[in-house]
This record gives C-alpha cells, sequence and structure tokens, in this order.
C-alpha cells in the first residue's frame, strides 16, 4: 500500500480510502459489510470515509469495525437533516451540528472522530460561522480531532480561506476537472489534506439503468461530458472494459490528492481498485491528452464545467 501524509493533520493515510455512500444507501448486511471493511484494513487501506447522510452507513461501520478503531481513520460528515429527533432545526445551526457530532459518535461506537467535515454547505453558511463554531466547540472537547469542508469550485476556495479548516474533500475525475485549476493548487499552499470523491465519475461509459437509481442522478451531468470529450478506449490503448481501471489511475496521476476514495459495496471491486493501485499513475503524455480533450469539449460547450458537489 503506497501512504503520504495528510497535509497539516500529520495523519499517515493510504492513498486509496473506502468511501460508504453505497454500503450506506445499499442496506447491505453487517456480514458482507464486514467481509469488505475487514478486507480493505486487511490490505492497508486505513480511510474510512462516511456521513450522518450516507443511510445506515455510520451504524454498519461501528458494527464491524469498532472492535480495530485503532487502525482507521474515520472521516465523517455533517449538516443535513438526518440529525434524528432534530429535523426542527434549522440546517447548520449550532444545535443541529453539535447533535448530528454526538450521533456519529454513538452510531461509530467511537470516542472521537478523527476528521469531521461539513457536508457541502454554501459559502454564505461557512460565513455566517455558526457551523465552524460548532465544530470548533467538538473539536475542544475532544470528540473530534481535525475540521474540513466538502464541497467544489468557489465554495471551497473560501473553505480552504479559514484558518481552522485542516481537511478538504471535493470531486475530480476525468469529466471533472474544474478543481485541479484552483483549489487544489490553494489547497497545497495551505498544506490543508486533500480527499477525492468520485474518482469514477459514477461510471459514465455504462448503461445507466445498469446502476443503483441514486447513481443515475449524480451520473447524469458526467455521462453528458464523457460523450462530449470524445474519448475511445482504442485511442488510449486500454480495452473497453478497463475504463474503470483508467479513471482510478487518472485521478492516482496527481500526487497532490492525498487519498482517492472509491465507493465499493462488492469485494471483488475492491480487488480490483488494489491492483490498479499498483499499476500507479498513468503516462504524462495521457494525462495531457485527457486534460485537453476536457478543456476542449467544455469550450465547444460554451458553459463552465464545474465541480459536480
Amino acid at each position: 500500500m503506497e501512504y503520504t501524509i495528510l497535509g497539516k493533520t500529520g495523519f499517515r493515510v493510504s492513498r486509496l480510502g473506502i468511501g460508504t455512500a453505497e454500503i450506506g444507501f445499499q442496506h447491505m448486511s453487517v456480514a458482507s459489510v464486514s467481509e469488505l471493511l475487514l478486507f480493505a484494513l486487511d490490505h492497508g487501506i486505513n480511510v474510512i470515509d462516511t456521513a450522518r447522510g450516507y443511510g445506515s452507513a455510520e451504524e454498519l461501520i461501528g458494527k464491524t469495525l469498532g472492535h480495530r478503531r485503532r487502525d482507521f481513520i474515520i472521516v465523517s460528515k455533517c449538516g443535513y437533516g438526518e440529525v434524528e429527533g432534530m429535523e426542527f432545526l434549522p440546517p447548520w445551526s449550532k444545535k443541529k451540528i453539535s447533535a448530528s457530532v454526538d450521533q456519529s459518535l454513538k452510531k461509530l461506537r467511537t470516542d472521537h472522530i478523527d476528521v469531521m467535515l461539513l457536508h457541502t454547505c454554501k459559502k454564505d453558511v461557512l460565513q455566517e460561522g455558526e457551523a465552524l463554531e460548532a465544530l470548533l466547540l467538538a473539536k475542544e472537547k475532544g470528540k473530534i480531532r481535525f475540521i474540513g469542508y466538502s464541497g467544489d469550485n468557489e465554495d471551497s476556495l473560501y473553505a480552504l480561506s479559514l484558518p481552522p479548516i485542516d481537511v478538504l474533500e471535493c470531486s475530480f475525475n476525468v469529466t471533472d476537472q474544474y478543481n485541479l485549476e484552483k483549489v487544489l493548487p490553494l489547497a497545497k499552499e495551505k498544506n490543508v489534506g486533500v480527499l477525492v470523491k468520485r474518482p469514477l465519475a459514477n461510471c459514465p461509459w455504462k448503461d445507466p439503468m445498469t446502476l443503483p437509481s441514486y447513481a443515475r442522478e449524480y451520473g447524469e451531468e458526467y455521462r453528458r461530458r464523457f460523450k462530449q470529450m470524445g474519448l475511445k478506449a482504442s485511442d488510449l490503448g486500454i480495452e473497453e472494459e478497463a475504463w474503470a481501471e483508467f479513471f482510478l489511475r487518472f485521478v492516482l496521476s496527481f500526487p497532490e490528492i492525498h487519498v482517492v476514495l472509491v465507493g465499493v459495496s462488492k469485494l471483488e471491486h475492491l480487488v480490483e481498485n488494489l491492483q490498479t493501485l499498483k499499476k500507479g499513475a498513468l503516462p504524462q503524455v495521457v494525462v495531457h491528452n485527457v486534460r485537453e480533450a476536457f478543456k476542449k469539449a467544455q469550450s465547444s460547450s460554451n458553459e463552465l464545467w464545474v465541480g459536480q458537489g
């Protein structure tokens, strides 16, 4: 396993991390989740990304990995209306954020969360400061160790200007390159740890009807961009069935990204991702060609292809 340091947190993190949205939304059994996550830990993956809004994900992590809490870094998110019994409170209020942190601790069966992210709130929420104050208080009490932000585009740029932000999670993939231009360089300058979500872009090469219902909506824009970019497997020197590997290797080609989060619900897919990690970055000429295809397609569309938060 390849490891790096997650910015100013000082955490030694695996380059590949596990995203657990699929685990939570697909209502997987405890046995299946246990097999998947324990396999990940046993093969060197030590970053598990989840959220209060990912259905049963936190609870499943707590049930299956609680006894190995020292073996991994848990990243969770807070801020939406997923706080049980607190639906009446306004989003991003201090009381709601505090309750969300407490519920995450209970479901994860832990006394602290390594990184807590504000879950894709807008710049105006960050400017109001109440949500961030709640996390600072939780940090003072030892409930969380580091504070971060999950989001994209101009919202991310503003988040990176805030001193308490230690970690950023943003979207980046073959069809989603906006954050590469401004967001990632600023994160590097600030020594902020970077986690990347959606590296496979919800599989835009696949028939959307073969994907879970929640993935179809998220992936619609990516499918449109992928088609406009006109990338052909034969031109890239890969087989048609190797798109997933290609997309993952593209993201792994950027060393300023500390952890690449891949959502998995099947053990065979996790094994494939680990094998892809061993192959490492794509040749620079291929990365350049993909970057140019994105720029050309974006220009032809007369749109700004912003990050898909």
